[in-house]
């Protein structure tokens, strides 16, 4: 099957889904429902109908009558998950995307497809709240054949970003069942993003796309215009803004997150594969921990991967286990064991600390300046037990990070979901968190609060651990994962991957994806800045379990903290 075909079967799956109108997946009559936010289904409606007003004058502007509207195109920011049932769609319809981003950065926004039926173009805030309710449940679906993007053009000096620079993804949907934890919602939740082919979409439901602007490095600072129109029963124009600051992201960049477990789909077609591979997940600010280290029988290629990493800005690798001497005599040649670091247990029991210190300490004798790292919290009682400590946020206890600090002993997180063994300040689940069923500034706020708690780095206990099924899609819907077995007991939705096998040989990025990468590219504004000035507002981040909701904060805070820079670099 094509690359084409694929996707197009891929993107027939959404239309068959919606073959009952009146009814969820669950069988639940829609009229009967609420959205995320706890709205019934005539609200969200009522809502819904009173902002297609600004599309109806959108398109009167560009010749479309609203008579012959078909379907409305919404805007929205990255920050916002958008659910299938269009009226649950948070957004606007006034037809204008506006970003801000350094040279350098990579920063993105949604656009909403939403069929409309005929009876649905005069729906508004004066109808009736029932008309309004089964609105959407009218049959109606549209084709969508292409998205045609223009150069974006500074408004003072003409410069242009060309339509080379934009990424576009269909946002799919994967299904998540009760978990343990509290959620806004439990059923479709959008993460994987699908590279762009023509789509059909059917009510009740709308199709977000996601799309990347990338601003090259040499861009002049300003303020960029240009348009973003949707091909389908009639074209719908998106006007895009997009300003550029006048500083640049570091590069290499100033983090990286890192990750474990990695499944063998990266690694079995060879070396080639595996770099064009990795190149996905790199572009998107993540490495593995083990990748260069996974060869390490063969230094030929042990040694092609760490080059690779290294010329990408990766820093960092980790043994597993206990290394051979040959190996770190080669590491000691090529100048790069202060690269390496040496996990060879996991999460210990009090029980175990005994055995632990023995073993680091026969490795610091056996290897110097081998640093040893564990997944484990710097109690004041372990002082010296390992020279580098990787904690997960919701256990975080800012005295003992900065004790180990001061003994020179790095500090990083890890999110895990549910670390065994570990000392709590207050609930897990109401700390940053990078399950699917979460919103997105949880994934992104990470990086806020390890700037403000002088956190080195953020890692992930699995880039791909997929759960048993994942050869099948996306023929088939991408399965739940499982529950996870005692002591890791519980439902964690999407717990253990941040991207997707994609059918074409490439890793599919998802939304959290990246979510991660907008996050580091925070933490990288932060890091321009002299220390103390860069400061994480109060209202922003008062702590791990106390941070804000709204992501027009975290935005608001952002655009502040860019200002600083500008005004900073000019003195």
């Amino acid at each position: 099957m094509t690359r084409t075909l694929l996707l197009l079967s891929i993107l027939l799956t959404t239309v068959a889904s919606a073959a009952d109108l009146s009814k969820n997946e669950q069988g639940v009559a829609w009229l009967d429902t609420t959205d995320e936010w706890g709205r019934p289904w005539c609200d969200a409606a009522s809502d819904f109908y009173l902002k297609l007003e600004d599309q109806r004058r959108l398109l009167e502007s560009q010749g479309v009558n609203s008579d012959q509207m078909q379907f409305a195109v919404g805007t929205e920011i990255s920050l916002r998950k958008v659910f299938r049932p269009k009226v649950w769609f948070k957004g606007d319809f006034s037809g204008k995307a506006v970003l801000e981003a350094a040279r350098g950065e990579t920063q993105s926004f949604q656009l909403v497809i939403c069929p409309l039926a005929d009876a649905e173009r005069d729906l508004g805030h004066l109808s009736g709240e029932r008309d309004q309710a089964e609105g959407s449940l009218q049959p109606k679906s549209i084709a969508i054949k292409a998205v045609e993007i223009s150069p974006l053009v500074h408004e003072q000096t003409g410069d242009r970003i060309g339509a080379d620079h934009f990424e576009i993804y269909r946002v799919g949907y994967i299904r998540t069942v009760a978990p343990q934890y509290p959620v806004m919602h439990v059923g479709q939740w959008p993460d994987p993003l699908v590279p762009f082919a023509p789509f059909e979409v059917a009510n009740p439901h709308c199709q977000p796309l996601w799309l990347d602007v990338r601003v090259p490095r040499d861009a002049v600072a300003g303020v960029y215009r240009g348009q973003v129109i949707v091909k389908g029963p009639h074209d719908v124009a998106i006007n895009l803004v997009v300003t550029v600051w006048d500083f640049m992201l570091p590069d290499p960049p100033s983090m990286f997150a890192m990750g474990w477990q990695l499944n063998d789909w990266f690694t079995r077609d060879g070396i080639d594969p595996l770099l064009e591979r990795l190149d996905v997940l790199l572009d998107h600010r993540i490495a593995p921990w083990h990748l260069a280290y996974s060869y390490h029988e063969n230094l030929t290629d042990h040694d092609r991967v760490m080059q690779h990493l290294l010329s990408r800005g990766v820093k960092i690798q980790s043994t597993q286990g206990n290394p051979p001497a040959n190996f770190v005599d080669h590491l000691r040649k090529k100048d790069w064991l202060k690269h390496y670091i040496c996990i060879w247990g996991d999460e210990p029991h009090p029980r175990d600390y005994p055995d632990y210190h023995q073993r680091s300490g026969q490795l610091r004798a056996q290897y110097p300046g081998l640093a040893v790292a564990m997944t484990d919290e710097p109690t004041a009682e372990q002082a010296g037990l390992f020279d580098m400590w990787i904690t997960e946020p919701a256990a975080h206890n800012e005295q003992n990070a900065q004790l180990a600090r001061d003994r020179g002993e790095r500090t990083w997180w890890y999110h895990c979901q549910l670390p065994i063994h570990a000392r709590y300040p207050g609930p897990i689940h109401a700390a940053a968190g990078v399950v699917v069923d979460r919103p997105a500034i949880d994934h992104r706020i990470t990086y806020w609060l390890a700037f403000k708690h002088r956190i080195q780095g953020v890692a992930y206990w699995a880039i791909s651990h997929w759960p048993d099924g994942w050869q099948r899609w996306p023929q088939e819907p991408w399965p739940a994962n499982p529950r996870s077995p005692f002591p890791y007991s519980g439902q964690h939705n999407a717990n253990g991957f941040l991207c997707y096998p994609g059918p074409d040989g490439l890793p599919w990025p998802s939304i959290r994806l990246k979510t991660i990468r907008d996050g580091l590219q925070d933490y990288d504004y932060l890091g321009l800045l002299p220390r103390e000035q860069a400061n994480v507002p109060h209202d922003l981040a008062m702590g791990l379990r106390y941070y804000n909701k709204d992501p027009d904060a975290l935005l608001a805070a952002r655009r502040e903290l860019a200002q600083q820079i500008v005004a900073h670099n000019q003195r």
